[in-house]
């Protein structure tokens, strides 16, 4: 039975971050002061159990990963003061017995690829079992049902129920599959521990779905002492204590095993319930008001008499957590809900902040903190002393890092901080520089602060390598590798890897190199094309190597263009070319040296006459392979434009020709003639076939700065007569404006609506 003796072996079943198990375990090992205490959690870290030892400030969590070239995988075993495997921990310290952890390790792959060690698993049979125990005593729900079961049972009745409690989601003899590995690995320790033990008792503890079968395994085991498999050849595996949060453990955050609410149950073990319901009344209602909400001193006490009745009424020994919120509910939220509460599906309040609010003033804002001396992976160390290394430690207060580029110093010092930011750790972030090279060497700006997260966050990340270089790169080819074939992942992660100083050479280049060969959305091609342009007008920033490897990626890119655009028919694929031809003109038009580009510029100029030719050409298409013959000299300038206006002049395709046009040859041509051009053709539109076209100009005028919008605005007020003062008194005003132009433009066509809807009944 759970808690109780088999032989000499007391297996406790227990609920993860259960006050009432954790003081059953405490009651356990100082009763029976075994020789030995065996707490689930990973093998592997028993060597550094001293760790654990020290002053921490709880929660904390085990860290544990595995890694090699296809990636990497994490799992965690967390510990707050009320953890019944922390409780085993420190009681089997204070009784001198041999305190060990007795599960497989997170690497080892009958572990499978759990994120939580302690996510017991349970299954349909045993939801199903739950719920009919729920409804028989009253309860809504896994957590309530849980309460009323053992944490308000009495102390000398906790076993017993426990007992019955796992046996019905788990019946005596009942073998899991996918759990057998690890309770056979328990078991042997637990064999083992025995028979070192000399007779003396030995206390195992377990998730309560566990424990029958642990003690069935462990009268078949021979005793040997299991020693998890070694890791397979170029694995790297580790196990870290990290630093771990309330929000994280609750499992209305999405943890998946134990308690919700933990700030409210660090307040039951350590007063008790009614304590506890007292302090979360009080949480509850200070996050209420501080949300913007009136909790007044009648609700305060209406609220306190529904719980207390509610808890009478179910007859619990005390006001319970869900007692507490469905007082909360039923007296502090005045609206209608969309749905019930689903207050264990992991989702406290759907469609209502006020639910929210009151879960997370139940979980509580405590953070772990790790004592001094606590060991940590070699990559913190290496982090760190890059970090001191180039004057960029983080302090207490944010400092803002200027480099420049042209400055060697700088540039070892960028390649360092985009390796931080690739790791994704807390407190670096990049403020300011191009996202997308333009020629010449660039100027950036980082920010550096040392986050109350970056200890746990600089172990976690020791799961990439345990260098700096080394972990930038494989966090890469993990993200690679998550979509080998997405041209803006492969395009994001060559910029990536080419700002931190990482080697690009191998499968990032194939990879590269291949889907822009049989690259056919034009849009992606596009916009992967974009970045690889201007990487390589960054000259020499990256190297010879790096700037020769980008060359190549170009020639492929105009290659796989002169086909592609060739093919677009569609007027909906025709706005995503507008990208590909900027990168194309890019190429030919600031890139002239680059070797083999010179034989494809009269093949793809040709083209895209073709293209503007061709009476069924998406307007968008059109307008852009326009402005690339403007802007490389293949074609006059505005006078050409103004010619080809018309062609496009309907509301349904002019602002697409006009955004082609405009992205790749504005300086070029948008002068008056042009402008006023577009706005004889506008004018002769009534107001429908303006407000139909007003979404695609907005887009076309889009990629004009602010400043060229409010001069094109002054323009257009003075060839309607408006004076210069006050032509740029309004064209200020319409920039400034704080309505957005689209809601103008739909509120004025209701007006016309409702106004044509009077005039047809005559009461105009």
């Amino acid at each position: 039975m759970s808690g109780s003796d088999t032989g000499a072996l007391a297996v406790v079943g227990v609920r993860h971050h259960s006050p009432a198990c954790a003081r059953l375990v405490r009651r356990t090992i100082a009763a029976l002061r075994p020789a030995f205490v065996l707490v689930e959690g990973p093998a592997d870290y028993n060597p550094f159990l001293a760790d654990l030892a020290l002053d921490h400030a709880l929660p904390v969590a085990i860290f544990s990963f595995r890694a090699d070239d296809r990636g990497s995988s994490a799992s965690y075993s967390p510990f707050c003061a009320f953890s019944p495997e922390w409780a085993a921990l420190v009681a089997g310290r204070e009784v001198g017995a041999g305190t060990l952890f007795c599960d497989l390790p997170a690497w080892d792959p009958a572990f499978g690829q759990r994120r939580n060690r302690y996510a017991d698993p349970h299954g349909a049979r045993a939801a199903v079992a739950e719920r009919a125990l729920a409804a028989a005593l009253g309860a809504e729900d896994q957590d309530a049902l849980w309460d009323a079961l053992a944490e308000a049972a009495p102390e000398d009745e906790l076993p017993a129920r426990l007992d019955r409690y796992f046996a019905l989601l788990r019946p005596p003899g009942t073998d899991d599959p996918a759990e057998a590995a690890r309770e056979r690995f328990m078991a042997a320790h637990a064999a083992w521990a025995l028979r070192e033990a000399g007779g003396r008792p030995v206390v195992l503890v377990c998730g309560g779905w566990h424990a029958e079968a642990i003690r069935r395994y462990a009268a078949q085991a021979d005793g040997t002492r299991p020693a998890p498999a070694p890791a397979e050849e170029g694995t790297r595996t580790g196990s870290y204590v990290v630093p771990y949060s309330y929000a994280r453990l609750d499992r209305f955050s999405g943890y998946g095993a134990g308690m919700p609410s933990p700030g409210y149950y660090e307040r039951v073990a350590a007063d008790g319930l009614g304590p506890a319901a007292d302090w979360a009344a009080g949480a509850i209602a200070a996050a209420l008001r501080e949300a913007g909400q009136v909790v007044s001193t009648a609700d305060r006490i209406a609220w306190a008499a529904h719980a207390g009745a509610l808890a009478r009424l179910r007859a619990h020994p005390a006001v319970l957590r869900a007692d507490l919120i469905d007082g909360a509910l039923a007296c502090l939220v005045k609206d209608a809900l969309d749905a019930a509460p689903a207050w264990a599906a992991g989702t406290g309040a759907p469609g209502h902040p006020a639910l929210a609010a009151m879960l997370r003033a139940l979980t509580g804002t405590r953070e772990g903190r790790l004592a001094p001396g606590t060991r940590r992976p070699p990559l913190a160390a290496d982090v760190e002393e890059r970090l001191r290394a180039a004057g960029l430690e983080p302090g207490p207060t944010r400092r803002h890092i200027a480099l420049d580029w042209a400055e060697a110093a700088d540039r070892a010092r960028a390649h360092l901080l985009h390796r931080l930011v690739i790791l994704g750790l807390p407190g670096i972030a990049r403020e300011e520089g191009p996202d997308l090279a333009e020629p010449g060497l660039p100027r950036e700006g980082f920010s550096v602060l040392r986050h109350p997260h970056w200890p746990g966050a600089l172990i976690e990340a020791s799961q990439w390598g345990g260098t700096l270089e080394m972990a930038a790169g494989a966090r890469l080819a993990t993200r690679i590798e998550a979509e080998p074939d997405s041209l803006p992942v492969l395009a994001g992660a060559l910029s990536q890897a080419l700002f931190a100083g990482l080697p690009i050479d191998g499968d990032l280049l194939a990879r590269l190199r291949a889907g822009l060969a049989a690259a056919h959305d034009p849009a992606a091609l596009g916009a992967a094309g974009r970045r690889i342009v201007r990487l390589h007008r960054f000259g020499g920033a990256f190297g010879d190597a790096a700037g020769a490897a980008l060359a190549r990626l170009g020639l492929v890119l105009a290659e796989r263009a002169l086909v592609l655009i060739e093919l677009v028919a569609d007027p909906r694929a025709g706005l995503g070319t507008v990208d590909l031809l900027l990168a194309c003109r890019d190429l030919f038009r600031d890139c002239p040296d680059l070797a083999g580009l010179g034989p494809l510029r009269a093949p793809f100029v040709a083209m895209l006459r073709r293209r503007l030719a061709d009476p069924g050409a998406p307007p968008a298409l059109a307008g852009a392979a326009l402005g690339f013959l403007v802007a490389c000299e293949a074609a006059a300038g505005a006078d050409d434009a103004v010619r080809r206006l018309r062609r496009f002049g309907r509301p349904d395709s002019l602002g697409d020709f006009l955004a082609g046009l405009f992205a790749l040859a504005r300086e070029e041509i948008a002068g008056d003639a042009t402008l006023a051009a577009v706005e004889d053709l506008v004018g002769a539109w009534d107001d429908d076939d303006f407000l139909r076209a007003l979404p695609s100009l907005r887009m076309a005028f889009g990629w004009f700065p602010p400043r060229e919008r409010e001069r094109i605005a002054v323009a257009i007020l003075r060839r309607s007569g408006a004076g210069e003062a006050r032509a740029e008194a309004e064209a200020l005003a319409w920039m400034r404006q704080r309505a957005r132009p689209l809601d103008q433009a739909a509120a004025l066509a209701h007006e016309a609506r409702v106004a044509a809807r009077l005039t047809r009944y005559g009461l105009t």
